[in-house]
């Protein structure tokens, strides 16, 4: 396990304690990122993209809010977490891993819906490499 991954789970267990706490709940009794398998290697790959003009940045900002709660849904099921992003010049993309990409997307499809910038693109990858990954587009 690397320490990015550690510094994730981590970082989902605290969001989760502090909106149980905030709610007046008792804390869990176990991280449920950790219902996750110790490797997991399935991915979403949700990707934002502007063929035509350069990705605007601003946009990254406005998918914040829609980002957390995408992480906190799937550390919340138990069924992964987000990794990270990657913004390119036309493109921004965010990464989720997890046991079972098609259960991430099954939760994460209702947060995007209800995003602020329309997603373009989905992958559903076996591995990160995956080099046929199933994939989801929209107009």
């Amino acid at each position: 396990m690397t320490l990015r991954h550690i510094a994730r789970r981590s970082a989902s267990f605290s969001v989760l304690v502090v909106g149980l706490m905030a709610g007046g709940c008792a804390a869990p009794t176990a991280d449920p990122v950790q219902m996750v398998a110790a490797d997991p290697d399935e991915w979403v790959v949700v990707m934002f993209e502007d063929t035509d003009d350069q990705f605007d940045s601003g946009l990254m900002d406005a998918l914040l809010d829609t980002e957390m709660a995408a992480d906190a849904a799937l550390a919340e099921a138990g069924a992964g977490w987000i990794d990270g992003n990657d913004v390119g010049d036309y493109s921004y993309e965010l990464y989720f891993v997890g046991d079972d990409a098609t259960e991430m997307w099954l939760l994460l499809d209702p947060i995007f819906a209800d995003a602020p910038v329309a997603w373009t693109r989905v992958e559903l990858r076996e591995s990160l490499e995956d080099p046929s990954p199933e994939v989801l587009a929209q107009g």
